[in-house]
């Protein structure tokens, strides 16, 4: 091979591998963190696949509620590797109030403060409630005043163990990261607004699934016109089967031929959602397989890291 030719093909295979990671990083913008006080026992794998769950169902409601507006299934996608971050002190020194996020930012170098719109959801672990009952809070991490900037990083605080309100605590905490404010509209229908200033009811015992509740066109609106929301950004499309030529595996050929599927007829099936079309939505989730599936292959971090303060640095 030429020297020409070699420069080419290297240049072909750094820009694949550019775009490819900027694919992989859109999709995922959320991290999600388990975050063990002193004082609290580590987490168990059950645990940290509830809080897995938990953010697939709000990433659900999202794009529920965004298709329900007109605006398509739009929603966030998340890092599902939860690390877990040991605290150096007990559980009470953390939920202090508008102060916790400080303390809890300064004892993890994988929370940062800045302008990458990067969002960090943390689940307080051990804790029911934050100060004078409070289940989270969202504070920006800004490196200058947050109202003179427009993008700012945000982290998402959520007590863990206050399960019958987590999902729509969750939900309504992102939203304040997203952009969204209180609303003093209690109902939406016969659904709570997930973002009312007002509590949320809840009886001990019982969960409140996000069914329940409903984002208000002002706010679906505001959403839309931002850019952290899309249908490209779903992350969660575990039990589809993307396989569309059937050879085993989910790659770029099954991303070709649902992308043909979308303009012409094929011989294959490439209706991925069984909507009865071949459209957009379809090839986003076969091209999230086929991600997917090269990150499944490849050396990667274990779900449960335990990273101590100031240890991350001798990594």
């Amino acid at each position: 091979m030429r020297v020409r030719e070699f420069k080419n093909l290297f240049l072909c295979v750094s820009i694949f591998f550019v775009c490819f990671l900027s694919f992989v990083q859109a999709e995922l913008p959320v991290e999600v963190f388990y975050f063990k006080p002193s004082d609290v026992e580590a987490p168990t794998q059950d645990e940290l696949d509830s809080i897995h769950d938990v953010m697939v169902a709000v990433q659900d409601f999202f794009a529920s509620e965004m298709d329900r507006h007109g605006f398509g299934p739009k929603t966030f996608a998340f890092n599902p590797d939860i690390e877990v971050i040991e605290g150096k002190e007990e559980l009470n020194e953390y939920r202090r109030g508008i102060t916790s996020h400080r303390k809890i930012q300064r004892e993890s170098d994988l929370i940062q403060w800045g302008l990458e719109n990067q969002v960090y959801v943390v689940f307080l672990g051990g804790a029911s409630h934050l100060v004078h009952g409070a289940l989270g809070l969202s504070q920006a991490l800004c490196a200058v005043h947050p109202d003179q900037l427009i993008y700012c990083n945000n982290m998402v605080l959520v007590s863990a163990e206050m399960k019958e309100l987590i999902l729509p605590g969750t939900a309504h905490e992102i939203g304040h990261a997203f952009g969204l404010g209180h609303t003093h509209q209690r109902f939406i229908g016969n659904r709570d607004n997930v973002m009312s200033s007002a509590p949320f009811g809840f009886f001990l015992g019982v969960v409140r699934t996000l069914e329940e509740f409903a984002l208000s066109l002002d706010d679906a609106t505001v959403l839309n016109e931002g850019d952290r929301l899309s249908v490209q950004e779903k992350s969660e499309v575990s039990g589809i089967d993307a396989d569309v030529d059937n050879d085993g595996d989910v790659d770029l050929d099954d991303v070709k031929i649902v992308k043909s599927g979308t303009q012409n007829s094929t011989p294959y099936d490439t209706d991925i959602n069984n909507d009865g079309v071949t459209d957009e939505n379809d090839l986003v989730i076969v091209r999230l397989k086929a991600i997917e599936a090269i990150i499944a292959a490849s050396p990667h971090k274990r779900k449960v890291k335990f990273t101590t303060w100031g240890a991350l640095k001798k990594r």
